[in-house]
This record gives C-alpha cells, sequence and structure tokens, in this order.
C-alpha cells in the first residue's frame, strides 16, 4: 500500500478499486477555457460530467486517472467538484500532451521538471490540487522536443516517484522508443504505462513491451472502432490471445473517453449518441465480451483492480 495524490487529497493505493487508467473529462486545449468558453461548454459541462460520472459509480467504477495535461485544457477545479459529487476517485495528471508550449522548447529537462515537480508537491494553479501521475506523448518518429519532454518526465518521475503514462499513434511501434529514452535517465519500467497499444496490433510489438516490464495500455479511444482497425468485437479477440500468452500481467484496460470534446470544434457534446454507455462501455460491453470469449473474472479483476494499484505503488508486473 501507499499514498498517491487524488484530487481531493492523499489517497491510500489500497482504495483505488475498480481503476480506469486513461480516460478524460474535458479534452481541448491550454488557454481555451479562459479566452473561448463556449467551446467547452463549461457552464453545462459540470451537470453533464456529475450525471455521467454518478452513473458510472452506480455501475462500479471506483476510480478515474484524468490523463489531460495542461496543453488539453485540463481543469482540476471541475474534477474536484465532479468527484465530490459522484464519489469517484479522480487522479489528474501534470506533465505535456502534443501541444508542446514554445515556452519549454529547447529548455533544460530539469527547468521543466522544476514545474512539473511544483504541481505534484505544491499543487497546480494555486489550487493546492496535487498531480498523481506524469502524462507524456509523442508522435513516431519522436521530435527533438518530444524528446525533451520525455527526460523531463523521467526527472520528474525521479524526484517524485510519480508514474509515467504516455500517449502512442496507431500503428506504431514507438511504445519501445519512448521506454528506452525514459530507462536511459534512470526510470524503472514498472513505473511506465505505454498507452494505446489497442491502436497498434502486432502481437510482437505487445510480448516484446511485456518483456521489458512496462504496463500495456489498452486505451480503446473510440469503443466502436477506427476506419484502420478491425470492429472492437474483433479485438477483443486479438486481445484474449495476448491474455492466453500471459499479458494480462502487465495489461490495463480504458475508454480514452471524454465529456466534452471541444477540440474537434463541432457543436454539442461528441460522441455522446453514439457510446449512450460512457465510461460504462467496458463494464456492459467489452469486458463481457472478453468472458464470452473465455477470458476469467480472475483476469478481469487483475486487470481492472490489481495492475493500476500495482503500477502507482512501483511493484513489478512479473512480481
Amino acid at each position: 500500500m501507499a499514498t498517491i495524490n487524488s484530487v481531493l487529497g492523499p489517497m491510500d493505493t489500497a482504495n483505488l478499486g475498480f481503476t480506469l487508467p486513461h480516460e478524460h473529462l474535458i479534452d481541448s486545449s491550454a488557454g481555451i477555457r479562459q479566452t473561448y468558453g463556449e467551446l467547452e461548454f463549461r457552464d453545462r459541462a459540470s451537470d453533464m460530467a456529475i450525471q455521467d460520472f454518478t452513473k458510472a459509480k452506480g455501475g462500479g467504477i471506483d476510480t478515474l486517472v484524468e490523463v489531460s495535461p495542461m496543453d488539453l485544457g485540463r481543469d482540476v477545479e471541475l474534477m474536484r467538484e465532479v468527484s465530490r459529487e459522484s464519489g469517484v476517485n479522480f487522479i489528474c495528471c501534470t506533465g505535456c500532451w502534443l501541444d508542446i508550449p514554445r515556452s519549454f522548447w529547447n529548455r533544460d529537462p530539469e527547468f521543466i521538471a522544476d514545474l512539473w515537480v511544483q504541481e505534484i508537491e505544491e499543487g497546480i494553479e494555486g489550487t493546492g490540487i496535487k498531480a498523481g501521475i506524469i502524462k507524456i506523448a509523442t508522435e513516431d518518429p519522436i521530435t527533438q522536443q518530444q524528446e525533451l519532454m520525455l527526460r523531463a518526465a523521467a526527472r520528474t518521475h525521479l524526484r517524485t516517484g510519480v508514474p509515467i503514462t504516455t500517449h502512442t499513434p496507431p500503428q506504431s511501434r514507438v511504445g519501445e522508443r519512448q521506454v528506452r529514452i525514459l530507462t536511459s535517465e534512470g526510470v524503472e519500467p514498472q513505473h511506465i504505462y505505454v498507452g494505446h497499444i489497442n491502436q497498434t496490433l502486432d502481437p510482437d510489438y505487445h510480448r516484446e513491451l511485456a518483456r521489458l516490464g512496462v504496463w500495456l495500455g489498452w486505451d480503446i479511444s473510440n469503443p466502436y472502432g477506427r476506419p484502420h482497425l478491425p470492429p472492437w468485437e474483433q479485438r477483443a479477440e486479438y486481445l484474449k490471445s495476448l491474455l492466453d500468452d500471459g499479458l494480462a500481467t502487465n495489461m490495463m484496460l480504458s475508454h480514452d473517453w471524454n465529456v466534452v470534446l471541444s477540440r474537434v470544434g463541432t457543436p454539442g457534446f461528441p460522441g455522446r449518441e453514439d457510446n449512450p454507455d460512457g465510461y460504462l462501455w467496458l463494464t456492459r460491453a467489452f469486458i463481457p465480451k472478453l468472458q464470452q470469449l473465455g477470458v476469467t473474472e480472475a483476469a478481469v479483476e487483475q486487470m481492472m483492480v490489481a495492475n493500476p494499484r500495482r503500477h502507482f505503488e512501483g511493484v513489478r508486473p512479473q512480481d
């Protein structure tokens, strides 16, 4: 058991429960809320989010890791409000997505780490809400500035012990390169979660990541699939084959869902009509499909409860 930061304050990892390790609340851009607030529907987003997460809590979701850093429109005060009202634990992040601020370009990694350590140890934007995970994102190939963010994330982890979660693009094995950069800075593999592996259906890639000792993020992104990927039912069959190979010890499942996706630039709340189950789609559709294919309840419990807890506790997947 360890103590980690939630948006409501310190919490024991024993209380994480059923955890979604890669989700969003408002997925936007830096400064949009302050300058063009109508694009985030901030006045309605609170009610919608409380409704969605109250339903999620009633459906068995205990904890959500919200991986929107500053350049994805992070709103920690909204997270705190929704957590209080719904009963779902929220863990927010520091770090950076793909919209790296120009103020970070070509800095020393320690300069950036100083800023991120402050968000972990003192709080974010004067709220006192402390980050509990470090988010980092790259394209393939990794750019110079993205490598800088990876090295800053590593320095932040080494100073705080807070784990790292990554974004990877579809049909890419860039997660291996991310891991090499992070470990070259001294990060041990069990502190790294490589996200969106489900968008690269390459068993050799997934087995190699497992061999390296990192956590594998099956972050679905769109429950109904992307045009270049098989339907979710076929991807469930593929995941079953990985679990049969023993990768349940490394795997975690999540949606990568949003209450508001304002960066799409369309009115309303994109995707809600297509996925009325929201943050319960895994438990209502995907996990039952896995169980239909023969995945055991013990394997589901490992992926959704034990593995997130072990990640935050710094335990190696195979231990």
